[in-house]
């Protein structure tokens, strides 16, 4: 896979990676999730394209404020996802035939809501350990934010606090190694993430691209209207998540099963929230799956 620059509509620069050969004849765009960027799931992604036979375009665009992309980002004018899903939209627009659309997080939902506006280009959507409640809880926690009462985000708090620069990247990877959110992620999964996320400062350190006020920002303004987009999405649909997962709620699990036919879930046991660092080779193979039943 190559890394390449995508420009928006408004002008900015967007970095991806793809793996784009016109004798292909399946495109499969992936988000990825709040705080990561494309290279994160580089082993991911790799090997997608190895077992299908080489026959994915593979697209993984590293998201605004996010890996190498240097659209504006602003943490205090960041208010809702809405920024993310123009960006999506304005990238599925720039690439030719129909589309398999995924992501992990955050990612997933931005591709769900790209499903349910561009009908006529995504043919299949792929969700990984989507940020989903139930329409009650997603109504309340709404409401909550209009009012000006915020629910307790332990996560976005936390990543405000995220330290950003350190000597080297193998100093952070010695940082993150069994920590926090990469407790159960593999070295390699840390580096390609730290690849793809780090740039060398004047003094000659390193920094996270994406900075931590901007990661906070983006976890305090999560979607709550996906729903108005999922009920209208009538292709075939996947959702897998972990069993312990925290960001998509039980309740929302049984209530997606109602939106018709075209949607199956499948369950992880022994799993969190980052499965596809966690179980790769199954992740690969229901995607796989998926796309060519």
């Amino acid at each position: 896979m190559e890394r390449k620059v995508f420009t928006s509509k408004t002008g900015e620069d967007f970095s991806y990676l793809s793996n784009e050969n016109e004798q292909n004849d399946i495109n499969f765009v992936f988000f990825h999730a709040t705080g990561f960027n494309a290279e994160t799931y580089r082993i991911l992604l790799d090997e997608l394209v190895n077992k299908s036979n080489s026959r994915l375009n593979l697209y993984a665009l590293d998201q605004r404020g996010h890996g190498f992309s240097k659209a504006r980002a602003v943490p205090s004018e960041l208010h809702s996802w809405s920024d993310f899903l123009i960006d999506g939209l304005d990238f599925i627009d720039s690439l030719s035939g129909r589309i398999v659309c995924s992501g992990h997080s955050m990612g997933s939902v931005i591709a769900a809501k790209i499903a349910s506006i561009r009908k006529e280009r995504i043919e299949k959507l792929f969700m990984i350990e989507p940020v989903l409640y139930s329409y009650w809880e997603s109504f309340k926690f709404s409401l909550m934010s209009k009012i000006k009462i915020n629910r307790k985000l332990d996560i976005a708090s936390g990543a405000a606090k995220r330290r950003r620069e350190f000597d080297s990247l193998e100093h952070a990877l010695t940082s993150y190694r069994g920590r926090g959110a990469f407790k159960t992620w593999g070295d390699e999964w840390i580096s390609n993430y730290l690849l793809g996320g780090t740039e060398e400062t004047e003094e000659g350190n390193i920094q996270l691209t994406c900075a931590p006020e901007w990661e906070s920002a983006t976890f305090r303004s999560s979607s709550m209207d996906t729903w108005k987009y999922l009920k209208k999405i009538r292709i075939p649909s996947q959702v897998i998540y972990a069993e312990t997962s925290h960001t998509y709620s039980p309740k929302a699990r049984k209530e997606i099963n109602s939106l018709g036919a075209n949607w199956k879930s499948k369950c992880y046991d022994d799993a969190t929230h980052f499965l596809p660092m966690e179980q790769v080779e199954s992740v690969i193979e229901d995607i796989i799956k998926f796309i060519t039943d």
